[in-house]
């Protein structure tokens, strides 16, 4: 693309993101930031064209031009610092977990988790293990074609995450643990990725938009058929 503006350059970046990226986030914000860039073009082509090759050009961004921005802006940055501590620890424990992590850290680790964010499960857990065999140790961890031991997962994989789901991605601390989507908002992504197909299934097959629209002809008789003996059922005294 020797020779092309900052700006092709730019939303020629956005959009390859927004069309092959597998994270569902990177994807929308590539392509709402490259309607926003192309938005300003369409007004001030030369305020765009520095813009991209602003956003082009390899600088780190530091602390107060963000937070000047924020308050140009309006915006309470007072529990940033805070949530940006929190992200990285998060992170730093994640990335610094050994493989071959200490089966006593893990369990305190994870138990701590489970017991803060989800109790009720936390009680449970624990009356079940009350409630076991004496020989469970033996029955369990014993090595034999039959026991779970045997079918044990990868030991130098770290254990799954226990963070609470009530909260947004941008705040998950499982997200911060797996360095990735955790397992609930994978499945939200699942979930975002399966309705868009069925929505653009309904909008682009013909087949399916006949189908659709011969139920709703049937469901719209039906209520109209159910309105009718309604009306024309006479009220009890």
């Amino acid at each position: 693309m020797t020779g092309t503006t900052h700006l092709t350059r730019l939303r020629t970046r956005m959009l390859a993101t927004a069309y092959s990226n597998a994270d569902f986030w990177a994807r929308r914000w590539a392509f709402l930031t490259d309607q926003a860039v192309g938005a300003l073009a369409r007004r001030d082509s030369a305020a765009a064209e520095a813009l991209a090759a602003s956003l082009l050009a390899p600088e780190f961004l530091h602390d107060t031009q963000i937070l000047g921005a924020a308050v140009e802006a309006g915006i309470d940055t007072s529990h940033w610092e805070e949530r940006r501590e929190k992200a990285r620890s998060y992170a730093r424990e994640a990335h610094e977990l050994p493989p071959r992590f200490d089966p006593d850290t893990e369990a305190r680790r994870l138990w701590a988790s489970l017991f803060e964010h989800y109790r009720p499960i936390a009680a449970a857990l624990a009356g079940y293990l009350r409630e076991l065999p004496p020989t469970w140790q033996e029955d369990l961890f014993t090595s034999s074609p039959d026991s779970p031991a045997d079918h044990r997962s990868d030991p130098e994989r770290p254990g799954p995450e226990t963070a609470p789901y009530d909260v947004s991605w941008e705040d998950c601390p499982a997200c911060f643990e797996a360095q990735d989507q955790c397992r609930y908002h994978a499945g939200v992504l699942a979930g975002m990725e399966y309705q868009r197909d069925l929505i653009t299934t309904a909008l682009t097959d013909h087949v399916a938009i006949d189908q659709l629209q011969q139920r709703h002809a049937e469901r719209e008789a039906g209520a109209a058929q159910t309105a009718a003996a309604d009306t024309s059922t006479p009220a009890t005294a």
